[in-house]
């Protein structure tokens, strides 16, 4: 089979194992379709991350099996509850997401917006669907799903063994990890592409469509102009995958999205006097979500429990539900024990990241030129979002507004190192704050453009002054037009640094002649016999390629003793 084929096989695989259980579970305790698809990846990843734990705990090798066995008892348990009674309550985003005019445009122009933010990166890879990123933390979670098909388990409780070059198991979030490796049959580094390429596009653009429509219940537009923000805003998922390849932080934050539009949709009938089945019922979809997250990366959920605890807080205050000021609270209870206690010390350790002046990190939140491929083009979103953020604040949804300057500040924190450590849970990486920012900025950013087609659009005053906003807004329209336009190569030149099998002044993991070499050989190599190579470079992690057997089956840095001295006696 093709590569090219393998990838979308594995691309389409990944989606239906991630959505399909959640989607159906919803749907049977009488969820609207756009609400099941909000809160399907969060739970879809809730599910393989559970099922992993409990699978390995049984001794279960890692497969389509357990997930099914958990897949039928979900499903059981939510046609069981339906059968009592159980059921969703009504929300805003039941009957349509869009008219049907609406959808006749807004889908060709969502598959252009991705088609733009996809295919420069594609160009970049060579059209090569098995290319690997040279970035450590691609080589690392190329190790991660050889490791789970060796070893048959995808436990977030064993994962870190390829973390040290004892293997000794230790905890390290595999959500993604475990759903990926329900493929069977794709070479390793195209499954790897597919699945990361098919969870960082469709939950996020999805997700901020519903959100969207969720929070401008009015604009009837709302979920396909932000479904196209969504695709080519910079800071995106698929965009920090090439840039970083911090790969269960970013298929965590394309989830994030859509759980919180579950939240926002579900929060307000409960103000409305839901009675506690609903609420208890509401509680335990948002709360496997959030697990969902928490299992893909912490700081994923993290970011979660910060956004809903500004949504309940203002809906307490706005609806003057004093009892209901319990909820942010209880939801910061963690975010609180993670920052202070070592229960966070996986990442509150980490050290390194970049730091720039004061002036310069303000320069990017004002200009909307994120540290992840700043460009023109976010520049003209951000002359969207600003008069959104104005005009939010003075109605529901201004908790929106306030979400956004809690990031904002975790962003500022994080760029220039502050030793406030506000940003510790995010490894104090602005790369990663990008993404939540830009998902809100994108839900600012409709208002935002509703205001401009009042502003200019609207017939009012002399025919000379209409006819003058007129023709500027085609001049902003030409601007956002030209803008998209130049950001192909901006998102090819930034793939290439890290695609391209060489790169001048980057070094690479994955040398050409070193992956020439290999190519060459791997027909040839005893399998029987292992390769000692420095855990540093790209030829350890053959074994992930071509199956070769290696010294160092390890993607981290913790060596014995024994180890140093074996690579010394090479260089020797």
């Amino acid at each position: 089979m093709s590569g090219v084929l393998w990838l979308l096989l594995s691309s389409a695989a990944v989606l239906v194992l991630l959505y399909a259980p959640g989607t159906v579970a919803v749907r049977l305790l009488r969820g609207s379709w756009a609400l099941a698809l909000a809160l399907a990846p969060a739970l879809g990843l809730a599910l393989v991350g559970v099922t992993s734990v409990i699978a390995q705990k049984v001794g279960l090798i890692w497969s389509l099996l357990p997930w099914g066995l958990a897949v039928a008892v979900v499903l059981g348990v939510a046609a069981l509850a339906r059968r009592f009674g159980i059921a969703l309550p009504v929300t805003v985003l039941d009957g349509p997401l869009l008219s049907r005019r609406l959808t006749r445009y807004a889908v060709p122009a969502v598959v252009l917006a991705a088609a733009l933010a996809i295919l420069p990166i594609a160009s970049a890879a060579g059209w090569r669907p098995d290319a690997v990123l040279e970035r450590w933390d691609a080589l690392y979670h190329l190790s991660a799903l050889q490791w789970i098909r060796e070893s048959g388990s995808a436990s977030p409780l064993t994962l870190g063994a390829i973390s040290n070059s004892q293997h000794i198991a230790s905890t390290y979030p595999a959500a993604f990890h475990a759903l990926a490796t329900l493929v069977p049959g794709a070479p390793v580094p195209i499954l790897l592409n597919g699945a990361t390429l098919a969870v960082a596009t469709v939950p996020w653009i999805l997700g901020i469509a519903l959100l969207a429509r969720a929070v401008h219940p009015h604009l009837a537009w709302a979920p396909a102009v932000a479904a196209v923000l969504a695709a080519l805003i910079p800071g995106t998922p698929l965009n920090e995958w090439i840039h970083l390849s911090p790969i269960p932080n970013l298929t965590g934050f394309a989830a994030l999205p859509g759980l919180l539009a579950a939240a926002v949709m579900l929060f307000a009938p409960l103000l409305r006097g839901a009675g506690a089945r609903t609420w208890v019922l509401v509680a335990v979809l948002l709360g496997t979500g959030g697990l969902g997250l928490l299992l893909t990366h912490p700081n994923t959920a993290v970011m979660a429990l910060l956004l809903l605890a500004v949504l309940t807080a203002h809906g307490a205050v706005r609806e003057r539900r004093w009892v209901l000021a319990l909820l942010p609270l209880l939801l910061l209870v963690p975010v609180t024990v993670l920052q202070l206690t070592p229960l966070g010390g996986m990442v509150t350790d980490f050290t390194g990241g970049l730091k720039v002046p004061w002036w310069t990190g303000v320069g990017e939140v004002v200009l909307g030129l994120h540290t992840v491929w700043p460009m023109a083009l976010g520049v003209v979103i951000a002359l969207a979002w600003w008069p959104g953020l104005v005009r939010c604040t003075r109605d529901a949804r201004a908790w929106v507004v306030a979400g956004w300057v809690i990031v904002v500040v975790l962003y500022l924190d994080a760029a220039v190192d502050s030793p406030l450590n506000l940003s510790v849970l995010f490894y104090r990486g602005q790369d990663r704050l990008t993404m939540p920012l830009a998902m809100l900025s994108c839900v600012l950013a409709v208002e935002g453009l509703a205001w401009w087609r009042r502003f200019l659009l609207t017939a009012r005053g002399t025919a000379t002054a209409t006819a003058a906003r007129r023709a500027i807004a085609m001049v902003l329209v030409a601007v956002a037009v030209l803008a998209v336009g130049l950001s192909v190569p901006a998102r090819a030149g930034n793939s290439a640094k890290n695609l391209e099998t060489d790169y001048p002044g980057r070094g690479r993991f994955l040398q050409a002649d070193e992956l020439a070499a290999w190519n060459a050989a791997a027909e040839q190599m005893d399998p029987s016999q292992k390769v000692l190579a420095s855990p540093f470079t790209g030829a350890s992690h053959m074994w992930a390629l071509h199956g070769q057997s290696v010294q160092f089956a390890v993607a981290g840095t913790s060596l014995r003793h024994r180890d140093e001295l074996l690579m010394q006696a090479a260089v020797d």
